[in-house]
């Protein structure tokens, strides 16, 4: 054959309309199709072996990637002078385009399944191959290895059945041609005749060549050892086609046919072709280094040229030649080999019946142009968008036979699901949660995985999910409601009283939240407990408890009111929250603006207080050494600062001895300043009405739908009071040997600490007898004299624990403990100048070791020149976190001689929920109740 290698180049089938081939077109044609597997190489196809029959690089192993071909196509080369047209499928298990479909998936983000992916290629693959098998002569099956794949007797198996079922509708298509009547009939011109070709030898072929013995070279000469394992495997193939009636003895009523007397199998010795560039050039370099004189005369030839000048025979060197004799399985034996059934099928044609009474072989080549335009119709009626209702059932059934595993999977999933649905169903509550049913759900999945296998387990999968839930919502859903606590609503999925009606929730029962846990809870005053349901609001936990007992017990008692939201319209909306810097960088504007000493104003001091402790121990002294300037204190004034200002008092006296008159001048002067200050002092808290303060007052029309705190926005407040604060009668009634006679409390934990305030008062001092004449004759006047008062201050903060078992606290987590006496040892100190932590635990005898909970602070206030003030400030979980309030902005002052009872929330509640104690015990001292709770600002002249 000449060389024509400018005119063969590989088109895509179908070709367009009224573009055949126009050169041999009368001619009448061979149809080779080449199907199979290619070896896993980029640069080479199956159809690679077709170029040296072509003499030309018509099939190429690279070409060009497109990504929008995710379906394997077909392409024709038309060799007129041979009179064949070669036709060859790119399916997936092409090295070219798998890498193609890999890259286009991997790409994708959302992908369908892979394996279904890889069933719609199997059955387009199928109807291709169904296609081919109705359309040509030969047909040639590649294998990357030297081994049949037997999954190819299942798939012809399916293909004969579809096939014998479709005959009937090809024969309608192919009427009006001119074509004989065996054709019309048999919907094909022949039983293709199939050729196996194997592209890797599992011998080494050289190995004949280095045979010294002459007897066993002529033994080699006779039957090389590539042609006995070519035998070897056509004897393998015959009888596994026979064995499943893939061939049979009339070839006419068979998919396809082998040969009886000619060889049907072909195996390739060596590489048909340089299957990587790479390695081509570096030989060539080797030898160009070794052989100038050949190097020199290949200058100017391309790399296609010498690739085309080695298939041919002619190489550069024994490595890279490729051998012509046939006995070594060159190129040019696989072109005999193909050879000879094209000229037998131009000359005589497929007669491949065998058996003792052989029919006639139907066979019959048509000109180009006719064949074409039926394969053309044929391919149109296979692949149509819509397709023939006669063919659609058929191609359904031939997709049902290649989804064998689908099959498997969907009976081993059918089987395997009601067993998953009951182990869900097995044990289960009459109402259970959200959580609980997704613990049944995995349940369920896990029997199912171990049992169902293949790939409908998906799908099943969902089946299964959707038939939980709808068993789950079928009457048997629990209240996802959780109480501030952290406890599940224990009721079936209602409708709270309080809730709006919608179409969503319209059909279900109305009912308040329960968790049927209760706890043990005393009053505002402490005097009387009761069972406390688990709140599921903050106003339960608050208010509503609180309020009932309130009217049954602590109604009579003085309190001492909070301000809360009083609305001026019906037209009343929650406030927002204000943006605010953040927790932390607001806690430490707060904790340095309450650190300021120096006061100008009764709101400065009372500001300034925020920071105060009463930090008095006993014995301990007050006042600073500007005690005659400022008659408002804080008690962190050093002991020692009083000492000295008396001292250095007698020692002014000693040094500079006034005269009397200007000694009588100046207490008359100071006892004046004292009053005024006094009348002064009780001006500024008494109730103002000036319109500097009606411009303060909170808005009318928005509330604050949680609690005061450190970041609420200004100018609202909460519809009812979280805190309360009561008296429970006069300072006196007080007995520090009983302590608090109050239910619920541990066995010697109920005695407040005594503190004692020692703080500077001016009191009248009287001459005695021989003072009362001056030397002058005169009566001497009382004068003023400065003398330090002793007040002692009982304080205690309880913690209550779920029980409702109640103590106080010496200092961090330390109870109570008095002595045989019933005298207590400790004091307040601690109380006072530490941050008392918010829980602390019970020593009630529990498994379950209950944390105890701050919810009262007790102060006994005397009698005397001084007034308390209470400023608590709650942080109910660690840092960063908000500070909680009572409802006023200024500490809150106690009047004199009472025992006050402050009771704090039961829970906190910000704009994002909840502050609870925390789960990790080492976070829980971290919620505290900080120091500055108490506060003491001292009065005037004591008479």
């Amino acid at each position: 054959m000449s060389n024509m290698s400018g005119m063969y180049k590989a088109l895509p089938f179908p070709p367009e309309s009224n573009l055949f081939p126009l050169k041999g077109r009368d001619n009448k044609v061979i149809i080779v199709s080449i199907i199979g597997k290619s070896s896993y190489n980029h640069y080479t196809s199956k159809a690679s072996h077709f170029n040296t029959i072509l003499d030309a690089d018509a099939f190429k192993g690279v070409q060009e990637a497109n990504e929008n071909e995710i379906k394997g196509k077909l392409e024709y080369i038309y060799d007129p002078e041979s009179q064949v047209v070669y036709l060859h499928y790119h399916c997936l298990y092409d090295a070219e385009r798998l890498t193609v479909v890999c890259q286009r998936l991997a790409k994708e983000s959302q992908h369908k399944d892979f394996h279904s992916f890889l069933q719609q290629e199997d059955f387009h693959q199928a109807k291709i191959m169904l296609f081919l098998f109705n359309v040509s002569h030969i047909i040639v099956l590649s294998s990357p290895s030297s081994s049949f794949d037997i999954s190819y007797v299942r798939l012809f198996r399916s293909l004969d059945a579809i096939r014998m079922k479709l005959q009937k509708c090809l024969s309608e298509q192919l009427l009006g041609f001119p074509i004989s009547k065996d054709w019309v009939l048999g919907g094909r011109p022949c039983s293709p005749r199939v050729l196996f070709v194997f592209e890797r030898a599992t011998i080494d072929c050289s190995s004949e060549d280095a045979d010294t013995s002459s007897a066993s070279r002529s033994r080699s000469q006779k039957i090389p050892p590539i042609k006995r394992l070519q035998h070897a495997i056509e004897d393998q193939i015959y009888k596994i086609l026979r064995k499943s009636r893939v061939i049979t003895n009339i070839s006419n009523n068979s998919l396809f046919a082998v040969p009886a007397n000619q060889e049907f199998v072909y195996v390739h010795c060596k590489q048909n072709e340089m299957a990587d560039p790479t390695s081509y050039y570096l030989n060539q370099l080797r030898h160009d280094s070794s052989s100038p004189k050949d190097s020199d005369s290949l200058k100017s030839r391309s790399y296609q040229t010498n690739r085309r000048s080695f298939l041919s025979g002619s190489g550069l060197t024994e490595g890279l030649r490729l051998s012509s004799s046939p006995r070594n399985g060159g190129e040019n034996s696989f072109k005999e080999f193909l050879c000879q059934h094209v000229e037998l099928a131009l000359t005589k044609g497929f007669d491949d019946n065998v058996g003792r009474h052989p029919v006639p072989a139907i066979f019959e080549i048509t000109t180009c142009e006719t064949w074409f335009t039926i394969a053309t119709k044929l391919y149109e009626y296979f692949f149509a968008e819509k397709l023939d209702p006669k063919a659609q059932p058929h191609l359904n059934t031939l997709k049902s036979l290649l989804e064998t595993e689908t099959r498997f999977s969907e009976n081993r999933c059918n089987k395997v699901l009601p067993l998953a649905e009951s182990a869900y169903q097995e044990n289960l509550p009459q109402h259970y949660v959200l959580s609980y049913h997704l613990s049944k759900l995995a349940q369920a999945k896990k029997v199912f995985s171990q049992f169902a296998r293949g790939p409908s387990c998906d799908k099943y999968i969902a089946q299964l999910e959707e038939s939980c839930v709808n068993f789950w919502k079928n009457g048997r859903q629990l209240c996802e409601e959780i109480s501030l606590t952290g406890n599940h609503c224990v009721n079936p999925l209602h409708r709270n009283p309080e809730e709006h009606e919608t179409e969503g929730n319209m059909h279900l029962p109305i009912m308040p939240h329960t968790s049927q846990l209760k706890m043990k809870a005393a009053c505002n005053c402490g005097r009387k407990q009761a069972d406390k349901d688990d709140p599921f609001d903050h106003k339960a936990a608050n208010f509503d408890f609180y309020d009932a007992l309130d009217k049954i017990c602590c109604k009579t008692l003085q309190h001492i009111s909070f301000p809360v939201f009083e609305p001026s319209t019906t037209e009343i909306r929650a406030g927002q929250s204000l943006s605010s810097p953040s927790v932390q960088s607001t806690s430490l504007k707060i904790s340095s603006r309450s650190q300021g000493r120096e006061v100008h104003s009764e709101k400065d001091i009372v500001l300034g207080m925020s920071n105060l402790s009463l930090v008095l121990s006993l014995g301990q002294s007050g006042g600073g050494s500007d005690l005659y300037n400022n008659t408002e204190h804080s008690i962190h004034a050093p002991q020692h600062s009083i000492h000295q200002d008396l001292d250095q008092l007698d020692h002014n006296e000693e040094s500079l001895i006034p005269t009397e008159q200007e000694l009588e001048q100046e207490m008359d002067h100071v006892h004046i300043e004292n009053q005024e200050e006094h009348q002064e002092y009780q001006l500024e808290h008494e109730p103002d009405e000036s319109p500097h303060n009606a411009s303060r007052q909170h808005s009318t029309t928005e509330y604050l739908p949680g609690m005061i705190h450190s970041e609420s926005p200004s100018g609202l407040l909460p519809t009812f009071p979280s805190w309360s604060l009561c008296s429970l009668g006069k300072a006196s009634t007080y007995n520090h040997t009983q302590g608090m006679d109050l239910p619920g409390f541990l066995s010697g934990s109920n005695f407040l600490l005594p503190y004692d305030i020692t703080v500077r008062a001016e009191k009248d001092k009287w001459p005695s007898v021989g003072e009362t004449v001056s030397k002058k004759g005169k009566q001497k006047r009382a004068t003023k004299e400065i003398s330090e008062v002793n007040c002692r201050v009982f304080i205690g903060e309880e913690y209550e624990c779920p029980r409702g078992h109640r103590f106080f606290c010496s200092g961090p987590e330390k109870i109570i403990k008095v002595s045989s006496t019933s005298t207590v040892k400790d004091n307040a100190n601690k109380l006072v100048n530490l941050d008392m932590p918010l829980y602390c635990p019970c020593h009630c005898r529990s498994s379950k070791g209950y944390m105890a909970q701050m919810m009262r602070i007790y102060i006994v206030v005397p009698e005397g020149p001084v007034k308390m003030f209470l400023n608590p400030r709650v942080q109910p979980v660690p840092q960063p976190c908000i500070l909680f309030r009572p409802e006023v902005e200024e500490p809150i002052e106690l009047p004199n001689g009472q025992i006050w009872v402050l009771r704090l929330p039961h829970i906190y509640l910000g704009e994002h929920g909840a502050y609870t104690m925390p789960t990790d015990p080492q976070l829980i001292p971290q919620c505290r109740l900080l120091k500055g709770v108490f506060c003491i600002k001292e009065l005037m002249t004591i008479d």
